[in-house]
């Protein structure tokens, strides 16, 4: 009985092997086969059957009749089982020669070799074509029917759900000026478990993008940046291939089915005329404007990746270069499967000054933005994703190279996926007394129209500054200008400076440029640190938020109180996990209760939030760590028989953690409220 019920097993696991059969040339009974295979056969001598639609003039066939025993997605492959021919492979449901489309077919899917997918239902047979490319010289071989999609489908996700599947080929154009551009083809797949929209003429059908980044050394550092964005062609027609998954297909061209997929050539995604600007497309929500804005053009790069020849130079010299694609749907956004749309593929980069040429290298790493391969090419390189709730994501990162002498390159790029809000500053805390220099910005440049009015967005570098403890980076407020250079969906941005300090893990600021809540988000980065990475963080002296009435206090403290000074926290002792001796001393409250406590993240980027009297500053995850009552306006944490730090806050070795006292401020002062806070500290827990 056993025995019995492993067998069966077997046959429904697709584990048992079949006698193998020469297929049926004629078409009029395909031969009846099972299980997995391989089943041999040579198809030279086979003739040429007219029967069904086949795809690749499908020629010299043989055909076979095999019912599914389990339901799910099935691949037919030759891939390794033939060679020294051009094979195709197709699918038809029934179990007589076929007379219509098939299910699914292929000609080439490793080299010459072909590779099909179609979803089968148990019981039900299938019949199997094999044969050689127009007919062409046919050639022996065997193929093997196997449960599963092609390598790589993924589990499908819910709803509509579209990423690149293929960055296909490169178009190389002719330089305008100092412009030298490319077009990227790609091939989309619904990765999903529902149609997605693909109408032409309205705003249901996917945008696509494309970008071109550089890794290149400059003074002893690697820099990863954007150097080059198109504008968008509107998808019109879908077609339903299986590149990346067993296709049902959606119908008609107007809906991309599950598991199928649909090309477009580069020449197509450069196709000039019919290319829009971002400007008018929300990548939060998918939505955008239709017709696009069709403002005047000229020369052979615009409105495609665009690419100054000066950024450019020939590949092997240590600089690459990575080209990544973008599809923005509506559909997908709604079913929040908007943050894997995006895929990468390497280029290399032959020719000269006056006109380069690239060429594709590798294969597309599918559902990973460009900003994945900085950290895949360098270790030490730190990513963080910061998704803004009811928005969109953001990638930060972050990698410190050491110059000697003392010296540090911090090197950050940010990149905005599909968030319309936008990025409009970024911060960077640096302790007391260190020296920053040679700070820098790198964004994209705006061409051709692609701003409300027709009328460029700008691209003027961001404002630096160095002012409360923070370097920080800005652009015009979006009250200033609505053509302001913030960071918007599908860029990235980079910034850097110089300085004589080591670097620690903390937190750097991200503030949103269009208005809405949160105001600002915080990621996990690379930072100058001292002390392990403790630095004071998030004062009252008007350097990071506005106290609440004007109430800003002298350097370094938390905002006013009604005594006239400004609450502090001083942090000493070691945080380490294994000898904790860390002290929080807070100085300069009224005598009354105060409560010390921990936060996982500094909120405003760093500048802090209003709240009462004061600046909330430890936000995230919170951990109350005890309450003290202040004697000559001084208390601290821990005393007596208070836990450690560590332990009250369950820290670990590696952890970033954020500290602050809350204490209340009974006199009638600032607002209704009745409390104000100290300054913060950020540590990093050592081991």
């Amino acid at each position: 009985m056993q025995r019995q019920i492993l067998l069966t097993s077997m046959v429904l696991l697709g584990l048992a092997s079949a006698a193998t059969a020469q297929g049926t040339d004629d078409c009029t009974a395909p031969t009846p086969i099972a299980g997995i295979g391989p089943f041999s056969f040579n198809t030279s001598t086979a003739t040429n059957t007219t029967a069904g639609t086949a795809c690749g003039g499908l020629g010299r066939d043989l055909f076979w009749v095999w019912t599914a025993a389990a339901s799910g997605p099935m691949t037919v492959s030759l891939c390794g089982q033939a060679s020294g021919w051009d094979t195709v492979v197709a699918v038809y449901a029934g179990s007589t020669c076929p007379a219509g489309a098939p299910l699914n077919c292929n000609d080439d899917s490793c080299g010459l070799i072909s590779e099909t997918a179609f979803v089968a239902t148990a019981g039900q047979p299938y019949v199997i074509r094999v044969g050689s490319f127009n007919g062409g010289a046919g050639g022996a071989g065997s193929f093997t029917v196997t449960a599963g999609g092609p390598p790589g489908c993924p589990a499908p996700s819910t709803g509509p759900d579209v990423i690149v599947g293929d960055v296909s080929d490169v178009a190389n154009y002719s330089p305008t000026g100092a412009l030298d551009a490319l077009a990227l083809g790609t091939t989309s797949c619904n990765v999903g478990n529902a149609t997605l929209s693909w109408v032409a003429s309205t705003n249901q059908h996917p945008v696509i993008g494309g970008n071109l980044y550089r890794y290149k050394q400059v003074g002893g550092a690697w820099r990863f940046e954007q150097i080059g964005q198109s504008w968008l062609k509107h998808g019109f027609t879908a077609l339903q291939g299986n590149l990346c998954c067993p296709c049902q297909p959606g119908g008609s061209g107007s809906a991309l089915g599950v598991g199928c997929s649909d090309p477009y050539s580069s020449g197509l995604n450069g196709s000039q005329s019919g290319l829009g600007p971002r400007w008018q497309v929300n990548a939060s929500t998918g939505n955008f404007t239709y017709p696009p804005a069709n403002p005047a053009w000229s020369g052979t790069t615009a409105r495609r990746i665009e690419v100054l020849l000066s950024d450019l130079e020939v590949s092997g010299t240590g600089t690459r270069y990575f080209g990544e694609a973008q599809y923005v749907t509506p559909d997908d956004a709604l079913a929040g499967n908007q943050n894997n749309n995006a895929s990468w593929r390497e280029l290399t980069v032959s020719g000269n000054s006056s006109n380069y040429a690239f060429t594709l290298l590798g294969s597309t790493q599918r559902q990973q933005s460009a900003i994945r391969v900085w950290a895949q090419i360098d270790n030490q390189v730190q990513l963080t994703d910061v998704q803004v709730p009811n928005d969109g994501l953001f990638v930060v990162g972050s990698r410190a190279f050491d110059l000697g002498g003392g010296q540090w390159r911090y090197e950050y790029a940010v990149y905005n996926m599909n968030s319309h809000r936008s990025g409009g500053t970024f911060s960077v805390p640096v302790p007391a007394g260190a020296s920053i220099t040679n700070a820098g910005f790198n964004g994209v440049v705006y061409r051709n129209g692609d701003g409300p009015g027709n009328v460029n967005m700008s691209s003027d570098p961001w404002t630096f500054a160095l002012a409360g403890g923070f370097a920080t980076w800005s652009t015009q407020t979006e009250g200033q200008s609505q053509l302001a250079n913030a960071l918007r969906w599908g860029t990235t941005y980079n910034f850097r400076f110089d300085a004589n300090v080591a670097p620690a893990t903390g937190f750097v600021g991200l503030g949103l440029w269009r208005a809405g809540a949160p105001a600002s988000m915080d990621a996990a980065a690379h930072v100058p640190g001292t002390g392990g990475g403790s630095i004071a963080v998030c004062f009252g002296d008007g350097t990071g938020a506005a106290c609440p009435c004007g109430n800003n206090a002298p350097a370094g403290q938390g905002c006013l109180n009604s005594l006239g000074t400004g609450g502090t926290l001083a942090a000493s002792g070691s945080p380490s996990v294994s000898a904790d001796t860390l002290v929080l001393t807070g100085a300069g409250m009224p005598d009354s209760s105060v409560l010390y406590f921990q936060g996982t993240s500094v909120a405003g980027g760093g500048a802090g939030t209003a709240f009462g009297d004061g600046l909330r500053c430890a936000a995230g995850t919170v951990i109350r760590l005890g309450t003290k009552t202040n004697a000559l306006g001084t208390s601290a944490y821990p005393t007596g028989g208070d836990q450690s730090v560590s332990v009250r806050g369950a820290c670990s070795p590696g952890d970033v953690r954020v500290y602050q006292a809350w204490y209340r401020n009974a006199a009638s002062f600032c607002t209704p409220s009745t409390f104000n806070l100290t300054n913060a500290w950020q540590l990093v827990w050592q081991s």
